[in-house]
């Protein structure tokens, strides 16, 4: 039976010394305790879910050589008992199951924790093991950059890092049978279109069940690639939570439905005001969103039925965006930096804990407009360049806004 407490909910606890762990081999392993692993981990985000996935596999490494240090046979055991020891740390099939190293646990298990390493600790594992390249065929995380591909830039010159990445990305997914990929992140600085499959890497690492989409490109011609939004059109748009898009256009005709997305994401894109209301449209999950430099965004509108966001940061490096309207009921951080000030508008009833403001005549903006909704805020920032106040004048606000 296991013990009272759960030996993976312990090796979740990075607090908990080696003494206090008991040697997983001596229990039957419960897949309840894999569920509860699992919940722990899904409101992680993805660097922390990593650190998990190291910590867990450090710590059952470490009870794999406590096990077999109590477990060494005298020297007068027979040569049958040692080449079984042998076939096991070799991860030798029996009975047509794949032998892990280490305690003996079920194989989904195994598969979670193998999941939970960065994706360049995965395959190297999988390089010296024969069970763990099974489990890294079916690795879930796909993350493409230039150090997870071990690409260097001066070894292949900046020409060749286009057709070195794209080479590499292209082994990958075609020796990848076609499972549920969770998370997808493409980070490329030297994207060219003419050499870079990306298309048909998104046919094959998008789909239904995904959670996580990172894209973030740039090239030299400064052309924004034209993310393919039909492939989030259909389930796997239901199922992302996090999306961050950075340097490519994202231009939907028909609206989406984001019904998990919790995360949203956008920098440099060229995107307009409502083709951003087509993401938001069906996202009644939203609790953050991020907006940097999308220079297309007149009119930039959070409706009523975002009763869930509470984070909203916005970052206007041009001179389009004109107005901001606020009607999200329950958003308490609010965020703006820009080079010229903007219409703000906020719905009835709003109270601010973080406040930030940064554009020239903020103060007395906000000192004209906004002091009820701040009469409650905890961390307030103002910034604005060519305004002068008195300084009695700013402790008379200050004092209001205590009052």
């Amino acid at each position: 039976p296991w013990p009272a407490e759960s030996v993976l909910g312990q090796l979740l606890d990075p607090s908990a010394g080696a003494d206090a762990i008991p040697r997983l081999a001596l229990f039957d392993p419960n897949r309840a305790v894999l569920a509860r692993a699992r919940s722990k981990s899904r409101f992680l985000d993805p660097r922390s879910r990593r650190t998990m996935g190291q910590l867990m596999l450090n710590r059952v490494i470490s009870m794999q050589r406590e096990s077999r240090r109590l477990q060494i046979q005298p020297h007068t055991d027979s040569m049958v008992d040692r080449k079984d020891s042998t076939c096991k740390q070799d991860h030798c099939s029996q009975g047509g199951e794949i032998q892990y190293p280490g305690p003996h646990l079920p194989e989904d298990i195994w598969c979670h924790i193998y999941s939970l390493l960065p994706m360049r600790d995965a395959a190297r594992a999988a390089c010296v093991s024969h069970a763990f390249k099974r489990s890294w065929r079916c690795y879930p995380n796909l993350a493409f950059n230039m150090i997870t591909l071990g690409i260097d830039i001066e070894s292949c010159g900046e020409d060749g890092i286009a057709r070195n990445f794209t080479n590499k990305v292209d082994h990958i997914l075609k020796n990848r049978p076609c499972i549920a990929t969770k998370t997808l992140e493409i980070v490329f600085r030297y994207y060219n279109a003419k050499v870079c499959n990306i298309d048909s890497w998104f046919q094959a690492a998008v789909t239904p069940g995904i959670e996580e989409l990172t894209i973030e490109l740039s090239s030299k011609s400064g052309r924004y690639y034209n993310f393919p939004w039909s492939l989030l059109a259909n389930e796997s748009g239901n199922s992302i939570r996090y999306l961050n898009l950075a340097r490519c256009a994202f231009s939907p005709t028909d609206e989406l439905c984001f019904k998990s997305l919790s995360r949203l994401e956008l920098s440099d894109v060229a995107i307009t005001g409502d083709q951003l209301g087509s993401i938001l449209h069906n996202s009644f999950a939203l609790q953050r969103m991020q907006l940097k430099f999308c220079n297309k965004i007149i009119c930039l509108k959070i409706p009523f039925h975002l009763q869930q966001l509470r984070y909203l940061d916005v970052f206007d490096g041009g001179s389009s965006l004109r107005v901001i309207e606020v009607e999200a009921p329950n958003l308490s951080n609010f965020q703006f930096m820009g080079h010229r000030k903007v219409h703000l508008s906020f719905g009835v009833g709003l109270q601010f804990k973080k406040f930030d403001l940064y554009f020239p005549g903020a103060i007395s903006y906000v000192c004209a407009d906004f002091l009820s909704s701040l009469r409650y805020v905890e961390d307030l920032s103002l910034g604005s360049r060519c305004e002068v106040y008195a300084k009695s004048l700013v402790i008379f606000e200050l004092l209001i806004l205590i009052v």
